[in-house]
């Protein structure tokens, strides 16, 4: 690979950060899509060093203008993480004497579009969903207790995937998140509902999961060949398929779900510094993204509590 000792010490860099593995992934995925775009668009640099300011720039007006084969645009947020990795790239190459100054060092961030998640169950579509998931057989009571987890603490996919038996605690109602985003730890309540549902799972269908399988890898949820999920599988083989218990045509996926925790809590009046650590942020306006809260609602409010529109 060309670049192949910048890309490893930047690799390094993030692994002694004792970042979490998925982000070390996401830097370095990101990285060679840097590369990617050099070698196509100024094949004669070899080196880093010939990188300019203008080359930064370009690169970020690609990326402005890129589309892929369905004619979408990148995300705003994608540019900005994109961006941000070109610019952590340079800045650790520079600490490192590799180079004598980060050409992405002049770059802007583009403004984050706020947009607004149409996809969210309402807590009537919730309870339907949660009440049309019979349990038939191991895989059905495996669904439900996952789909009751998410529902239940908002807990992200990665951290689901990641959680093994000894993490939940029956009796407590709890699941101790070890290694959340930016490594962090917690413990969540989950409620006696998934609570329930977690136990009859353990009780009747992990076991199936693991049929034959020599090594338990330890993780709580595990797909019909005995494997950990991730967050491609999970949404494939699980969301997927409780999708097609909705009456409507809502997406539904695990983030979707984390989303809907935060809606349903705001809207029965749980106060957001509890949402906020329930979830894992560290900042209030990480979770005020999730609260958006739909127009008919707004609306609604409006008309009953403004002032002026109670006198008329």
């Amino acid at each position: 690979m060309r670049f192949e000792k910048y890309f490893d010490t930047f690799k390094e860099h993030l692994e002694e950060r004792n970042l979490a593995e998925r982000t070390v992934e996401t830097y370095c995925y990101n990285t060679k899509r840097f590369f990617n775009f050099l070698e196509k668009y100024y094949p004669r640099i070899i080196s880093l060093e010939k990188v300019t300011k203008d080359i930064a720039l370009d690169y970020q007006k690609y990326l402005g203008s890129y589309k892929n084969r369905k004619g979408d645009s990148l995300s705003s947020k994608t540019r900005i993480l994109r961006l941000i990795i070109v610019r952590k790239f340079f800045s650790v190459l520079v600490k490192q004497d590799l180079i004598l100054k980060n050409p992405a060092s002049s770059i802007t961030l583009p403004k984050e579009e706020q947009r607004l998640t149409r996809n969210i169950l309402t807590q009537k579509e919730m309870l339907t969903l949660l009440e049309n998931m019979k349990l038939t057989d191991p895989v059905s009571i495996r669904n439900r207790a996952i789909i009751e987890l998410f529902y239940g603490c908002g807990i992200r996919t990665t951290e689901l995937c990641q959680l093994k038996v000894q993490d939940v605690d029956l009796k407590e109602q709890t699941a101790t998140i070890v290694k959340g985003k930016g490594n962090k730890f917690r413990i969540v309540p989950v409620g006696q509902y998934a609570t329930h549902y977690i136990q009859l799972y353990l009780e009747k269908a992990r076991k199936y999961m693991l049929k034959g399988k020599r090594n338990d890898p330890g993780c709580l949820f595990l797909s019909q060949r005995g494997n950990p999920f991730n967050n491609t599988t999970i949404n494939k083989s699980v969301m997927r398929s409780v999708v097609k218990k909705l009456d409507n045509k809502k997406y539904l996926s695990c983030y979707s779900m984390r989303h809907a925790v935060a809606t349903h809590l705001l809207a029965n009046n749980v106060d957001i510094t509890y949402i906020a650590k329930l979830l894992g942020h560290s900042s209030l306006k990480t979770t005020q993204r999730y609260l958006r809260v739909e127009i008919g609602d707004l609306k609604k409010m409006h008309s009953l509590y403004h002032p002026r529109e109670r006198d008329s």
